[in-house]
Parts: structure tokens; sequence; C-alpha cells
């Protein structure tokens, strides 16, 4: 009897140790997680102002920004600026987006576009709405948008030059970011027809002449597309190309690139994928900055070697705050 009672007490000692193992187990992981949790936001955080840090840095006195820092200002550089730090937060009312605006302003061509450029006009518009300014200018670059689409319904460099994908993506989110929408706007319907049909025989995109598919020009192909279509399978092959540091290269096989990464984020943003692929990819971001706060790249056609740029930087920034019914 008595070793009946020793037996029970021995087992349930033992029962009483593996409990308390076994929370002790529990809330060291938990607390692990929590960790990891923070450390990640705070990296997250400390990129996040480093980058907008060396935006401003480098803006130059007539309000606009540069290429590569200490080069001639430029309106599409100037107008991703502007749209990115609106995106951060950054007052609309401060003399750094005021000084963008003003330079923007004064690009403004009499046609209402900026450059002749559809996608530079794209930005322009985005970046003005942003920074909740220039009605006028917004509703002549419009116009201009409008009627530079070919009949096909795509968008080409130019008005009415042949269509590309890239322009006509850029035409498409600019368009939306204003706030239209396709069954209210002709244009949006006609653009996303024409941008559907491109798609190469593994579903994506490249652009003509390109033998591999692209997933810089697919991910663009995403933010003009969503989300009026279903794009399920694009958005799995996408993320089927991410590499194992997190970020994207542009084809399949090649290092990660920051510029390529943001577009990727930007359109899986777009296609409401679930959080957890952009996050892994953020954190990519966050470990490819330069220690000037900047991004290096050689994604901007002007660049034949990789270079800290203020359009990839842009887009990095850009890219994190691209939101969809998920948050970061």
């Amino acid at each position: 009897m008595r070793n009946q009672k020793r037996t029970f007490i021995l087992l349930c000692c033992q029962a009483l140790i593996f409990l308390f193992c076994f929370n002790i187990a529990s809330i060291v992981a938990e607390s692990e997680n929590v960790i990891s949790k923070k450390t990640e936001m705070s990296s997250l955080y400390k990129t996040i102002e480093s980058t907008k840090a060396f935006i401003v840095k480098h803006q130059n006195k007539d309000g606009g920004w540069p290429l590569l820092p200490g080069g001639k200002s430029d309106v599409e550089i100037t107008a991703l600026a502007i749209w990115a730090l609106t995106d951060a937060k950054w007052g609309t009312g401060s003399r750094v987006i005021r000084g963008g605006v003003r330079y923007l302003r004064s690009k403004q061509q009499d046609n209402g576009s900026w450059n002749d450029n559809t996608a530079h006009t794209a930005f322009a518009l985005i970046a003005l709405a942003n920074a909740k300014t220039d009605s006028e200018a917004r509703l002549k670059g419009m116009y201009w948008l409008k009627n530079a689409q070919n009949r096909s319904g795509s968008w080409g460099r130019k008005n009415k030059s042949p269509g590309h994908i890239l322009y006509t993506s850029a035409t498409l989110v600019g368009f939306k970011k204003l706030g239209f929408i396709q069954e209210h706007f002709e244009p949006i319907e006609t653009g996303i027809k024409w941008l559907a049909e491109q798609n190469n025989f593994d579903n994506i995109w490249n652009l003509p002449g390109g033998t591999q598919s692209d997933i810089y020009v697919t991910s663009w192909a995403l933010q003009g597309l969503s989300p009026e279509y279903d794009l399920d399978e694009q958005v799995a092959l996408i993320k089927h190309f991410q590499n194992r540091d997190g970020g994207f290269g542009r084809f399949k096989g090649k290092p990660s690139d920051p510029e390529v990464t943001a577009a990727a984020i930007m359109g899986l943003s777009a296609a409401a994928d679930p959080l957890n692929t952009r996050r892994i990819a953020i954190s990519y971001l966050t470990k490819a900055q330069n220690r000037d706060g900047g991004f290096k790249s050689n994604t901007p056609i002007e660049l034949k070697t990789p270079a800290t740029n203020l359009q990839t930087t842009c887009f990095v920034l850009i890219s994190i705050y691209s939101k969809t019914e998920d948050k970061f």
C-alpha cells in the first residue's frame, strides 16, 4: 500500500515537472518570437528613417531630385521622391515637398505632359495628388494621358507611340492612384484588356524580344491589372522566383536586386497576396541598404553598372508602404 502511494506521489511529481518544463519552453519560445518581431520592426524602422534621410539629403536647390546624387534634377525622379516621402507620411506642407512641387509645376509642358512621356506624366500626377495640390495641372496631365492612348488600349513612351508593357502599366497605375476605376473610365478598361493579352508562354510577362520571364516587367503588369483580374497563377510564379535571401532578381537564378525586389513587393501588394512573402522581401531590403541610406541597382535604364541612385531608393520606400488589407 505504501509502495503504491509512493509510486502515485512520484508520478504526480514527474507530471508537475513535465508541465513546468513545458510551460517554461513555451514561454521561452513565445519570448523569442516577440523579440524576433521587435528586432524585425526595429530594423525596418531604421531602414525607413535612413531611406527618407537619404532622399531629403539629395534634393537639389531647385527643388528637384537627380538620378545620381549630385546630378541634375530630373522630372521622373522628383515625382518618385514626392510619391515616396508622402507615402511615408512626410508633411505635404513641408519645405521639402513644396520645393519638389514647384519644380514639377515648372516642368509641365503646355500640352499637359511632363517630357511628352507617359510614365513621367503618370508619376508626376501621383506625386501632385499625394501632395494634395495643383488640381488644374493634374487635370491637364490626365487629359494628355487619356489622349495619348493607342486604339489598341495600350500606351507607349510618347503620344500614340507603339504600345509598351511598362508604359501601359505605369499609366494604369497613375489613373488608379488618381481614383479612377475600370467601370467608370474606358481608358482603364481597354488598357488592362491589352495588357492582359501580352503575357507569354509562362502566363507572365517579358519585354518584346525577351526570351525569359521577367519579374520586373511582370510585377508592373500586376499593378496595372489589379484588382480587375484574377492573378493567383502569376502571383504563385513570382513567389517561385524569390531567392533564398528573400529578394528577387530580374530573371530566374539571377542575384537579388533592390529595385526588382521593390517592384515585386508592389506587384504582390496590388494583387492582395498574403503578407509573408512581402515581409521576407522587405527583410532582404533592410539588409541590402547602404550605410548612407541609399540603395544600389542598375535597373534604371540610364545606368550600365550598379550604382546607388535615387530611383531605386524611392521605389524601395514606396514598396515598403504599399498596402493591401493586411498591414506589415
